[in-house]
């Protein structure tokens, strides 16, 4: 296993890379960073900026109207200068404050309140637009950042770690980024505004209130503190469990055929309840901690503010003086009155439910940053095989493949392959022949640059492969999977998937060539027949020549077929095997085969065991040798097949 598969192990399993709360956090926002500058910055700044004067915009309006409602309308007392001016009567309809003219000062106080109560949710739903847009930007940025790395990760990682895990780092990790951005950025912004308000308010009523309001905070952030660590591995082990189910349902629906064959519902099922109950009680841990924390943070200020309103309340009573007169006094206020308290509650209030919502807030945090963590253990792997600085764009194909000296394993006490030497020519077809596990299919995932030799080199024309760019090397070569994967597209789409531009003239003559016009126009749909989950609605044969119908479309200079023939008739494949040597004229071919009837008509046969090889030479040349491990294996082929015959 590679270092960065090494490293994935590590973290997925012990969460090694967790660090103090600060330090992660820092970790992630910075690397955050390039997806706000791509995805816009700018729309950051103005979306708080608006989201603040929206806020402070308010702020005048619900402090006037409810001293007008509590105060003035419902406790009787006159009505002030400023707030005649506010609600635009005249000063001499309101100069008798009698019953009939309370009345039409809450009339108006109804109309303005209904009018700001219109600016508010007219402004507040076009933030939230503006929010998720802009959300929703970044998120895009970050799955098509992770999807583009896990395209460039080799085989090798691929081989050792599960799909499911992939799916959910990319569907549900990811997503976290754009909760990163809210809490970190827009929801403290705002809980910050309105709780720096609140505490200036308290501290104008009675200096020792906005006081009290903070003596909570120490404590909150030794809870904060005891609580962040447990809280992450909490997160983390919660997201594992959850990852691992998705992995196991991906695995059950793709085998679902064999699940249905062996009438092994039930049993999975079972595992399915096993492994989901498993999930529900690490994310149920992980929430009732994160219950627990809430819980205490909440008491902590709570308390403070209970006491602070009963205070208030009798300080209301008595109809105390406010401490800051001098400034109140502008605003028509020097004293305690039910206006003011109902003020008083509401600010107090706020200030408590912000100071909650800021440390709930960082507990949300450590939730998403583990979750951007493991978004970015996978950004952090670097691809095994990759452009060297200096490499080139690969020239045009001209004379032969060769594999020198090649050796390959997968781990380093396992090799694959040993000191292979083979050769192939253009305009010829090389036969790849060997034992199931002999490595075959390896030797030609190294001519793609899936993987890199260990030992040796891949040449083209004499030059070392590594030498090329990646994309450039991809280009000039095409290859039909033993698996035959389709998608769940059009016939059409599905052999032009590596060539999306090729016209329907070269679809059809990629389809002859394949073998697989005659049954593709025998479809009511023809080319537009639209196939199911990987081809599901073909049979074998016709998924094969699909896939080499796909491969010969893309026109290239290096073809790799594997087990081309596999599922073909004698009368099909002797067609296509035709088709293939007029097509391949100019191009070196490669065909990993077991069948003897395709062997026969390759222009050489490269004969593999246990990862070394035998012999390479025609087949006629390799039938004269005495005691050949490809004579052997003939000569076993036709036994067998003479006695299934007799």
């Amino acid at each position: 296993m590679d270092s960065g598969n090494k490293q994935l192990a590590e973290l997925g399993a012990g969460g090694q890379r967790d660090r103090l709360s600060f330090d992660l956090v820092a970790a992630i926002l910075f690397r955050c960073l390039p997806l706000l500058n791509e995805a816009g910055a700018r729309h950051l700044f103005i979306l708080l900026g608006l989201t603040v004067f929206v806020f402070t915009s308010l702020v005048y309006p619900g402090f006037q109207l409810l001293d007008l409602f509590w105060t003035r309308v419902l406790a009787g007392e006159p009505i002030t200068t400023q707030q005649i001016a506010f609600l635009g009567l005249d000063a001499t309809a309101v100069a008798d404050w009698n019953p009939e003219v309370r009345k039409l000062v809450l009339r108006r106080v109804i109309l303005v309140s209904v009018g700001v109560a219109i600016y508010a949710t007219l402004a507040f739903t076009a933030l939230y637009y503006y929010r998720v847009w802009y959300l929703q930007r970044i998120n895009q940025l970050l799955r098509l950042q992770l999807l583009d790395r896990l395209q460039a990760l080799s085989l090798r990682f691929h081989s050792d770690n599960s799909v499911g895990d992939s799916i959910y780092r990319m569907y549900q990790d990811s997503g976290m980024v754009t909760q990163l951005i809210e809490v970190l950025f827009v929801r403290p912004t705002l809980d910050g505004v309105r709780l720096v308000f609140s505490l200036v308010v308290l501290f104008l009523y009675k200096p020792l209130f906005a006081g009290i309001a903070l003596v909570a905070w120490p404590v909150a952030l030794v809870i904060g503190y005891l609580f962040s660590r447990p809280m992450r591995v909490d997160f983390r082990r919660a997201r594992e469990s959850n990852s691992a189910l998705t992995g196991y349902i991906q695995e059950s629906l793709s085998g679902i055929r064999v699940i249905k064959a062996y009438r092994a519902e039930k049993a999975e099922l079972s595992r399915f309840e096993t492994r989901s109950r498993d999930a529900f009680e690490c994310a149920y841990g992980a929430r009732n901690r994160f219950a627990v924390y809430k819980m205490l943070i909440f008491w902590a200020f709570a308390v403070c503010a209970l006491g602070t309103s009963a205070w208030a309340a009798m300080l209301t009573t008595h109809q105390d003086p406010l401490y800051a007169t001098g400034v109140l006094a502008l605003f028509g206020f020097t004293v305690w009155n039910l206006g003011l308290y109902n003020n008083f509650k509401a600010r107090m209030g706020e200030s408590t439910a912000m100071s909650v919502s800021l440390f709930n807030t960082w507990g949300f945090v450590q939730d998403i940053a583990i979750g951007l963590d493991r978004v970015f253990e996978l950004l952090d792997l670097e691809p095994e095989v990759k452009d060297e600085d200096d490499a080139i764009k690969m020239p045009a194909f001209e004379s032969s493949i060769a594999f020198r000296g090649v050796s390959f394993a997968y781990q380093e006490d396992r090799p694959v392959l040993q000191n292979v030497d083979i050769e192939a020519r253009a305009s010829t077809i090389s036969a790849i022949v060997g034992p199931t596990g002999s490595g075959k299919s390896t030797l030609m995932t190294l001519l793609l640059r899936l993987y890199d030799p260990t030992a040796g080199r891949v040449e083209i024309d004499g030059r070392d492969i590594r030498r090329f760019k990646v994309s450039s090397l991809r280009d000039n070569v095409a290859i039909a999977l033993q698996e035959n994967i389709l998608f769940g597209t059009s016939i059409r789409e599905n052999i032009r998937y590596a060539r999306p531009a090729a016209s329907d003239a070269q679809v059809r003559e990629a389809a002859r060539v394949a073998g697989a016009d005659d049954f593709i126009e025998a479809l009511a749909d023809g080319y537009d027949t639209v196939l199911g989950e990987r081809g599901a609605k073909l049979s074998t044969g016709q998924r094969q020549r699909v896939s080499i119908a796909r491969a010969i479309l893309k026109d290239t200079p290096i073809l790799i077929l594997d087990e081309p023939t596999a599922a073909l008739d004698a009368e099909t494949e002797l067609r296509v095997m035709d088709n293939l040597a007029q097509w391949g004229n100019g191009r070196a071919v490669f065909i990993i085969t077991h069948r003897l009837s395709t062997i026969r008509r390759a222009d050489q046969v490269a004969f593999i065991s246990e990862g070394e090889l035998l012999e390479c030479d025609s087949h006629d040349a390799l039938m004269t040798v005495e005691g050949g491990a490809y004579r052997k294996l003939v000569d076993t082929e036709e036994a067998a097949a003479r006695a299934a015959v007799a």
